[in-house]
């Protein structure tokens, strides 16, 4: 069976380039041209009745007053599952740059052959996105000065050749059998180039930094596949870089958890969490758009000039809407084209879902009133009942923990909704999980798992921590998800414990009490035993055996004497 024709809906405002171009693609036969649309007006009229898979257009309109660009804006949001390409003179870098940002499939300069262009408008079609000028411009921004330009390559360079020695520095810490002495040095060896690394970052103007992180998506984004090399050569792209100890201690700060999470966020607790269904990418995604929301909410807090009196009471419900729109962010891009629901049928669903997310996973994230009084109001923290100033080097240090913490178990609880509604829907499941989760086998087992874990926490692991008052934190490293506990006063959450968590306590108080008797008493029978085994059974055994012996030898002697 033939595959039906790909189809366009050309925009361009000059009548001789669209009647040269339509000419040109009607002998095509796997391409079929719906339509061609002069005026900006016309354009939406055209798209009600008509549905291209491609939508060809040119967004500069220099007679027309409305901008093609803000055009193309509208028709992303009205159209989210309609392909868009670019046909139009030369862009500038960052007109490029803007325009892959913003979802544009693909770019063709005017003035393509129509082979590359069918090439390319195919490959779109199949889900490739198409972007030669950014694949082959040097990654040098156009928009600079020379002085400038020089100066960008000496800092990229620069980053680069310490983002390798760092990449080096931890494949040597990973071998086995490395001496404590190795360790010591390749670990002062990586507190210098991250030090280094921060300097630079720090010393480099704001635009260079802005075209850095450019340069990072790019290299990230558009490097095709290459086969495998050897460890100690191969080199990974920028974005991947270590996470630097740089804490979120005011707003600004917090951007910088955006470009130093790692491009490999692997689980490395023995918890299961939500995020590990995930492709890598999709993962590490998922988490900076849940650290850009955490920053967009302390914003908007900051400006409604919220109180701190007001935090204690309202935290729940910024969770809440935090969550929501993290989900909604993250499964509109992914999911929602995809699916048989509208968007507001997830948005119906998220409200209705939004109550049980709060009550089962979000209010019971620890230190989030603690965290935004500190980046709010530079309140202290109080941690380990010390009491550290804002700005001091260990209160930094902890409001970066609270922070990545918040962020992981929103992005998980993102997940969770996801894995409720949308478990086995087959296009969500390719768009998102990893090739090894893919069947319906692999997502019933990870499912379960999280279910076992979920009981396991409420039954025994919660209840045990706020026994020993402490809580279960999750951090970034360069390796991957870490853990660690954290000391804090739980006991009003000890005295509301009821049923069987509560009887979980009495069983540890319990052992406690019982386990220093027990282990005396097994330490005073074991002593008896010992001393009955050596001091009695073995000096009777050796009584036996010496007179065993003493009676062999007279026999000898006895026998000696007969023959003499």
């Amino acid at each position: 069976m033939s595959e039906s024709p790909l189809t366009l809906l050309i925009v361009d405002e000059e009548p001789v380039f669209r009647l040269g171009l339509v000419t040109a693609l009607t002998t095509c036969s796997n391409l079929n041209v719906l339509g061609e649309v002069d005026r900006l007006d016309n354009l939406r009229q055209a798209l009600e009745t008509t549905r291209p898979d491609i939508l060809l257009f040119d967004p500069q309109f220099p007679g027309q007053s409305q901008s093609g660009w803000s055009l193309l804006r509208q028709l992303q949001q009205t159209y989210p599952s309609l392909a868009i390409a670019l046909l139009t003179a030369s862009l500038e870098y960052d007109q490029l740059l803007a325009a892959k940002a913003a979802g544009i499939a693909g770019y063709f300069p005017k003035g393509t052959a129509i082979a590359d262009l069918v090439n390319g408008l195919q490959g779109i079609h199949h889900g490739k996105p198409h972007w030669p000028s950014l694949q082959s411009s040097p990654l040098v921004p156009p928009s600079l000065t020379p002085w400038e330009q020089s100066l960008w390559r000496i800092f990229r360079d620069g980053l680069e050749q310490i983002e390798q020695s760092l990449q080096h520095i931890q494949q040597d810490l990973q071998r086995p059998r490395l001496s404590d002495f190795d360790r010591l040095f390749y670990q002062g060896r990586q507190r210098e180039l991250r030090l280094a690394q921060w300097l630079v970052q720090r010393l480099m103007p704001a635009k260079l930094r802005r075209w850095q992180r450019a340069h990072r998506l790019l290299t990230a984004d558009a490097a095709p596949p290459s086969p495998p090399v050897p460890p100690r050569r191969r080199s990974q792209p920028a974005i991947a870089s270590a996470l630097t100890l740089t804490p979120p201690s005011n707003l600004a700060s917090l951007d910088q958890l955006l470009h130093q999470l790692p491009l490999q966020v692997e689980n490395l607790t023995a918890i299961p969490l939500e995020l590990d269904i995930l492709q890598p990418l999709k993962r590490q995604e998922l988490l900076a758009i849940s650290q850009q929301q955490l920053q967009t909410t302390l914003t908007d807090l900051k400006s409604l000039r919220i109180t701190p009196e007001q935090l204690p009471k309202n935290y729940g419900s910024i969770l809440g809407e935090m969550w929501r729109s993290v989900t909604l962010n993250f499964f509109g891009k992914y999911c929602q084209p995809k699916s048989e629901f509208t968007l507001e049928q997830i948005q119906d669903l998220l409200e209705v879902y939004q109550p049980i997310i709060r009550a089962e996973k979000l209010d019971a994230i620890p230190f989030v009133v603690p965290l935004f009084h500190y980046l709010l109001f530079d309140d202290p923290l109080t941690v380990n009942q010390r009491v550290y100033p804002a700005h001091s080097p260990e209160a930094e240090q902890y409001s970066e923990l609270y922070a990545q913490n918040l962020i992981i178990h929103i992005a998980n609880a993102a997940m969770v909704f996801i894995l409720n509604y949308f478990a086995n829907h087959e296009a969500i499941k390719i768009a998102l999980y990893e090739q090894s989760m893919l069947s319906s086998r692999q997502v019933a087992r990870f499912r379960n798992d999280l279910a076992w874990y979920y009981q396991l926490s409420r039954y025994w692991l919660i209840p045990k921590q706020i026994f020993e008052s402490q809580h279960l934190l999750l951090y970034l490293t360069p390796q991957g998800i870490l853990k660690t506990q954290l000391y804090a006063p739980r006991q009003q959450e000890l005295e509301t414990l009821k049923a069987l968590p509560w009887l979980v306590t009495i069983l540890l108080e319990v052992r406690d009490a019982l386990s220093p008797r027990l282990r005396s008493v097994v330490e005073f029978v074991g002593n008896g035993l010992v001393f009955i085994l050596t001091q009695v059974v073995g000096r009777a055994i050796g009584l036996i055996g010496k007179g065993i012996i003493q009676g062999i030898g007279n026999t000898w002697q006895d026998r000696r004497s007969e023959y003499k």
